[in-house]
């Protein structure tokens, strides 16, 4: 085998990686969604196992990266796409981060586990959902026209959140028991990181858009999140 044959096959392997690692956390993201329509603390606790695995899973991508740096010296765009594919799997651990973070307001929302949920939340989860989906098979199959699609979904994300943010206030302004305050602002937060997880998803689809082009483009203007 060619050095270059080695370094290609090592480059192959470091993005079936990073696709496995996005294969995780997509999952992870699935349990997380499912726990906290069910107000499941059981399946909550799958969530915060999976979390482990997706972060030993990004330090042992790290250690490739740096080693294929090291050894083979990249340039041009064998080098973006290893520094993106650290950029990435940075944002596919805060995804996975956000899910669990997801499941942590069960508790608090199960202080009044009968009082009704904005609609808008349940769709939020079903598009960030595509919207990771969407971005690895953009990783997967170098599709830049895929990944470019991905902040469209963002904004079908905020219009969401806003609505969701209106009706909250509302409920948490009609309310009177301190129980149903709690449940109220624990659905905000959890409304936050289900927005957050659309940012991050942009984020990983403008390192798709670089390893292609070179070019970096802000496909979204980012809000600096306060809950991170």
């Amino acid at each position: 085998m060619s050095p270059r044959e080695q370094f290609e096959r090592e480059l192959q392997q470091l993005s079936t990686s990073v696709q496995h690692m996005g294969n995780m956390v997509e999952n992870q993201l699935k349990l997380a969604l499912d726990a906290f329509e069910a107000l499941d603390l059981e399946q909550a606790r799958l969530v915060a196992a999976i979390d482990r695995d997706v972060n030993a899973q990004r330090f042992a991508i790290e250690e490739t990266c740096f080693k294929i740096i090291v050894t083979q010296q990249p340039a041009a765009r064998d080098l973006r796409a290893i520094i993106a594919a650290l950029n990435i799997i940075v944002d596919l651990e805060r995804i996975g981060d956000k899910a669990k973070d997801l499941t942590n307001t069960i508790p608090d929302i199960l202080a009044k586990p009968s009082r009704r949920r904005p609609p808008e939340l349940a769709r939020m989860g079903e598009l960030v959902r595509s919207m990771l989906q969407q971005c690895m098979e953009a990783y997967a199959t170098k599709s830049t026209d895929l990944a470019k699609q991905v902040p469209e979904q963002a904004d079908q994300l905020d219009k969401l959140f806003d609505s969701t943010v209106n009706y909250i206030v509302e409920d948490i302004l009609k309310a009177k028991k301190e129980k149903k305050i709690t449940a109220a602002f624990a659905v905000l937060r959890a409304a936050q990181h289900l927005d957050r997880i659309g940012d991050l998803a942009v984020n990983v689809a403008e390192r798709i858009v670089y390893i292609e082009t070179g070019n970096v483009e802000e496909m979204k203007v980012h809000v600096q999140d306060s809950i991170d």
